[in-house]
C-alpha cells in the first residue's frame, strides 16, 4: 500500500443536447482488426458492449511514442519489431519488479510489492505506445496558462509536507480514491479489470482500483439528462453519454482539480485543470475486445486536445476482485507515527515529494 506508483449520482432531467464532433483517427497498429467486426445486439438495439475485461496485456507501453520511434507512426511498427519490443518490456518489467513503489534499482533498495502481485511482467502488448493523437504521439505541450499553473504546482511540492498531518497524503494513500476514471484504465502494475454493464436507459462503468461505479445516463432515453451544475465535483467527473452508430460516445466534466495549488484531496490528471473535459469512445471491434478511446480536452492545460487509445480485452478469468485497499494497511498509521517521532526529536517533517514526469515538461 506504500506504492506511490498508482497514482455518481444519477439525476433526472432533459435529454443531452451535445454536439457531436468528429471522432479522432486511431492509427491502425499492429493489433488493429482487419476488417470492421459488426457486434451482436442487445433487444432494445444498441451495440452489446459489456462483460469483464482486462488491459493487463497492455501494461508497461508507454503513453507516449518512445524518442526510439521518431518519425514513425504506430502503422509504421511491423509484426516482427512489435515481438520485438514486447519481449524487451517484459524482460525490463521482470528486472524492475523489486524495485516498484519508492525503490531505487541504482542503489540496490528493493521496497516493492509482492512480485506474485503483479500482473504485468508478462503483458503481450499489442501496439508500440498509446498516444494516437498528435500524429507524432507525443502530448501536446502546455498551454501558457498551463505552465503557469504547472510552475506554481512544482513550486509548491519543493517544499509541501509529505508526513505531517493525514492531509498531506493523497487520496490514493487514504484509500479514498485512484485517479480520474479515463485514466484509471490506463495499464498500470495490477488491478487492471474493468466491468461494463448496460441498460437501455443507462451503461455502467466499473474499475478494479476504483471504488464507485460510474453511471452513465444515455441520450434520447428515459433517464437522459444535461450534465449537473459545475458546482457538483466529483473524483471521477459527471459522465453522460449518447450512441453515435455502434460507438458509445461518453463525455465527462465537472472533476475536481487543483485550481490554486496542490491539494491531496483532488484528483488532476497530469496537471489538468477543473475544466478537464474528458471524451471516451467505446466501440466493440472483435468478440473479445473494445477499442476505447479518449480524448482529453483542457486548454487551460495543454495547447490543443489529445487523445490516447488502446484495447479492453474481455475475459471473465479476469473478473474484478474486491480491493480492499484498508485491509492490512499500515501505511498511513507508519507514515504519521513516523512524523511525530520525528517532532519529538526536533526534526522538520519530511519535505520534498518527488515532481511527477509529467509535470517536467
Amino acid at each position: 500500500m506504500a506504492l506511490a506508483i498508482f497514482s455518481s449520482a444519477i439525476i433526472s432531467g432533459q435529454a443531452q443536447t451535445t454536439p457531436s464532433r468528429p471522432a479522432p483517427r486511431v492509427a491502425s497498429g499492429p493489433a488493429a482488426p482487419a476488417a470492421k467486426y459488426t457486434a451482436k445486439r442487445l433487444p432494445w438495439g444498441d451495440p452489446d458492449i459489456s462483460g469483464n475485461f482486462t488491459t493487463k496485456d497492455e501494461a508497461n507501453t508507454p503513453l507516449e511514442r518512445p524518442d526510439q520511434f521518431a518519425g514513425k507512426r504506430i502503422e509504421d511498427i511491423t509484426p516482427q519489431e512489435m515481438a520485438a519490443i514486447r519481449a524487451a518490456r517484459q524482460q525490463t518489467a521482470v528486472e524492475n519488479a523489486p524495485f516498484l513503489g519508492q525503490g531505487n534499482r541504482t542503489l540496490g533498495i528493493a521496497i516493492g510489492v509482492p512480485i506474485h502481485w503483479l500482473d504485468h511482467l508478462d503483458a503481450e502488448n499489442s501496439r508500440p505506445w498509446l498516444v494516437v493523437d498528435p500524429p507524432d504521439g507525443k502530448i501536446p505541450p502546455f498551454s501558457d496558462e498551463g505552465r503557469k499553473r504547472i510552475n506554481g504546482m512544482t513550486a509548491y511540492l519543493a517544499t509541501a509536507p509529505t508526513a505531517n498531518q493525514i492531509g498531506d497524503r493523497g487520496p490514493d494513500d487514504r484509500c479514498i480514491a485512484w485517479g480520474i476514471g479515463p485514466a484509471r484504465a490506463l495499464p498500470s502494475v495490477y488491478g487492471m479489470s474493468q466491468q461494463i454493464l448496460q441498460t437501455k436507459d443507462y451503461v455502467a462503468i466499473r474499475y478494479e482500483m476504483i471504488h464507485e461505479t460510474r453511471i452513465i445516463p444515455i441520450a434520447g432515453r428515459g433517464a437522459a439528462r444535461p450534465h449537473v451544475s459545475d458546482k457538483i465535483r466529483s473524483y471521477y467527473g459527471d459522465s453522460v453519454g449518447r450512441w453515435e452508430g455502434d460507438t458509445l460516445v461518453v463525455e465527462a466534466t465537472n472533476y475536481k482539480a487543483i485550481v490554486a495549488g496542490p491539494i491531496p484531496d483532488q484528483l488532476p490528471f497530469r496537471g489538468a485543470s477543473e475544466g478537464l473535459k474528458t471524451v471516451e469512445r467505446f466501440r466493440r471491434v472483435a468478440p473479445n475486445k473494445v477499442e476505447v478511446t479518449t480524448t482529453m480536452e483542457d486548454p487551460a492545460t495543454w495547447s490543443r486536445p489529445w487523445t490516447f487509445a488502446m484495447p479492453w480485452t474481455e475475459d471473465d478469468s479476469q473478473a474484478i476482485f474486491e480491493y480492499a485497499c484498508h485491509e492490512g494497511n499500515y501505511a498511513m498509521r507508519n507514515i504519521l507515527a513516523g512524523a511525530r517521532e520525528d517532532q519529538r526529536k526536533g526534526i522538520e517533517p519530511s519535505n520534498g515529494p518527488a515532481v511527477p514526469p509529467e509535470l517536467q515538461q
